[in-house]
């Protein structure tokens, strides 16, 4: 199986844990974003990966592509240009202070990115499934036109689209989150998308007090008016402090609602991809033909695994998940 992700990688500046942006002389850095974070995942996974996007023609582009080839990830589609690289700060919390995402990204080589730069038939071809976000789409209206251009192809070619709504107020309006939704629902078979999602962007509601039949009610009927849309899941995370989390997710296919076990995740190393690894997880699982129940658990093991990771993607391998889905937490594999 073969996987291409479309989207924007940037460089990260993060403080240490404690330290507030306005008030440091130090960062650690590295490179990230979404569609990336997931393909990384699913070359460690043992699928084969390609990135679509646009960096910039110097050292910083160069590093990103880098970056991905010691992945795994097949960098032949990704551009160069004379536009800058995007960039956010994170400030690591602690406590019950949470983190923050500071963005710094405006006209960016892939924001930039136009109809014109991409050879659609050429860089899909070979993929089975092809991966995109809401961040994606909220970045310019060339790329929603592009992004249209690229749903149309892979409905022609039968290839398999998977879309996390993944929501950032930062980005963009919900008035504008929403019109972009709808255009592409037509277009993608597995969603990632929650109950803020479904009541926030697609103004639906219902009188449901249960968390669970209130997102069941909600799929269903996404499932009744998008049939294409075969999968769906989210996460449910409760937040004790900036360390300690608990996580569950959800996965809804056939009309059917499965939910995983409930992890208690202590001692967080770096929460960011998090949802990331969720998403790579449930990829994983539905293109390996796994039973349903199995697609929630590994799914929610794998992002409890990133939650110890630092950096923006998860480097676990099968095995790593597995073995946690089976012994728990904290057993050394021997």
């Amino acid at each position: 199986m073969r996987v291409a992700g479309f989207g924007e990688i940037m460089l990260r500046l993060a403080t240490n844990k404690g330290i507030m942006v306005s008030n440091t002389n130090n960062y650690n850095s590295n490179y990230g974003g979404g569609e990336a974070n997931v393909l990384i995942s699913l070359s460690k996974f043992g699928f084969d990966t390609k990135m679509i996007t646009k960096v910039s023609n110097n050292d910083i582009g160069e590093g990103i592509i880098s970056y991905l080839n010691s992945h795994r990830v097949d960098t032949s589609q990704v551009q160069m240009g004379e536009e800058r690289t995007g960039i956010y700060f994170l400030e690591v919390g602690s406590g019950n202070r949470g983190s923050k995402v500071i963005y710094d990204r405006k006209d960016s080589a892939f924001s930039n990115m136009k109809v014109s730069d991409l050879d659609i038939e050429k860089a899909l071809e070979g993929v089975d499934l092809f991966h995109f976000s809401g961040i994606t789409l909220a970045l310019s209206k060339e790329l929603r036109i592009l992004t249209l251009k690229i749903l149309n192809h892979c409905k022609n070619n039968n290839i398999i689209v998977s879309y996390d709504s993944n929501y950032r107020a930062k980005l963009w309006s919900l008035e504008e989150a929403r019109k972009a939704t709808l255009d592409i629902l037509p277009f993608v078979n597995i969603l990632s998308a929650g109950i803020l999602d479904a009541e926030n962007i697609l103004k639906m509601n219902c009188n449901l007090e249960c968390k669970y039949e209130k997102l069941k009610h909600y799929y269903d009927d996404i499932n009744k008016t998008y049939p294409n849309i075969t999968h769906m899941f989210s996460s449910i995370r409760t937040i004790q402090s900036v360390s300690v989390n608990t996580l569950q997710c959800n996965y809804y296919t056939d009309g059917k609602l499965y939910t995983s076990k409930e992890y208690v995740i202590d001692d967080i190393v770096d929460r960011v991809g998090g949802g990331d690894a969720l998403t790579a997880g449930i990829l994983y699982s539905i293109l390996s033909n796994k039973e349903s129940e199995y697609v929630a658990e590994f799914a929610t093991a794998a992002s409890v695994i990133k939650h110890s990771i630092y950096g923006d993607a998860n480097l676990a391998k099968v095995e790593d998940v597995e073995n946690l889905m089976k012994n728990g937490a904290g057993k050394i594999a021997r």
